[in-house]
């Protein structure tokens, strides 16, 4: 199959390239400007500029089966000091000018990542899929427009549309080197303690990125129903977990230094992913601490 990927130089982009390059389909892998010079070309990858206007999306994928939509502008302190707008045209703009230039080419599968970032925190837990969305930031807005979009598209040109909400990935991300989770990995080889606010009780959903890329292969074959996934590690993870799991993982005897005088962050947040399971075949394969092992061998 020759299947279109936005987003071919971030993480998870990288590995969908290895895995689609590995079960032997033809990959065009779609670079806007300097982004595309990060892209890692390997045989059977075609790399192709676009600036994501709709007639050189057009052209981009003239020859193309399937489209994987993995590139976004993702939440940062920045953009949000500007409102909805860097989100609208990096994300909602870009993803409905993909979804016309694919229709035009008669694409057959469409596969949108989305994010936990479209549910609310009022909503009881875990969130399924069925749960009425309201996202609290510019980014999840963004992120639901998207998916209202690529659903509109979808049924009005026979396309078969697959929505992914992710959770927050577990991965070597060089772009989020300010993550707390690399922060605690580069702090643990340093044997240096792990700083947590409050008791370190604030818990988010985490999935290995190998776990993500591989439902997205999933998601891509044309036997699967289409709709929305959730795709994420089926429990939340407390940032006292995570701290203590990367100290035993990386051999750090520094421990924890929690600040009782800040407040805990966010509230659990977690997702059910039965639907997946049930209709995608798809289930979490890496636990945390295998995830976090993996990193280290690769030297994170």
């Amino acid at each position: 199959m020759r299947i279109a990927l936005t987003g071919a130089s971030g993480m998870l982009g990288g590995a969908c390239l290895r895995r689609l390059a590995a079960r032997g389909d033809q990959v065009v892998a779609l670079g806007r400007g300097s982004a595309a010079a990060f892209v890692h070309t390997r045989p059977g990858i075609d790399l192709r500029r676009t600036d994501y206007s709709r007639d050189d999306l057009r052209l981009a994928l003239r020859d193309v089966e399937a489209v994987i939509h993995l590139g976004a502008l993702r939440a940062n302190p920045e953009a949000d000091r500007s409102g909805g707008q860097p989100y609208f045209e990096a994300n909602v703009r870009s993803t409905e000018n993909l979804l016309i230039a694919a229709l035009a080419n008669g694409v057959r599968s469409f596969c949108l990542a989305s994010s936990i970032a479209v549910y609310a925190r009022h909503n009881p837990q875990p969130w399924q899929e069925d749960d009425p969305p309201a996202p609290i930031s510019h980014y999840g807005i963004s992120k639901l427009a998207c998916e209202h979009l690529a659903a509109l598209y979808g049924e009005q040109g026979g396309m078969r549309v697959v929505a992914l909400r992710i959770a927050q990935i577990i991965g070597d991300d060089r772009s989020r080197r300010q993550g707390m989770l690399l922060q605690f990995i580069a702090r643990a080889r340093c044997q240096q303690s792990l700083s947590l606010w409050g008791s370190g009780t604030a818990a988010r959903d985490l999935v290995y990125v190998d776990d993500v890329a591989n439902a997205i292969l999933l998601a891509l074959d044309d036997d699967r129903p289409g709709g929305i996934y959730n795709i994420g590690g089926g429990r939340s993870f407390s940032n006292r977990e995570v701290a203590e799991t990367i100290n035993e993982v990386f051999g750090n005897p520094a421990g924890l230094a929690l600040d009782p005088t800040r407040p805990d962050e966010a509230s659990s947040q977690f997702m059910d992913c039965e639907r997946a399971r049930r209709q995608l075949g798809w289930q979490r394969q890496w636990s945390l601490r295998a995830a976090l092992d993996e990193l280290r061998r690769q030297g994170v």
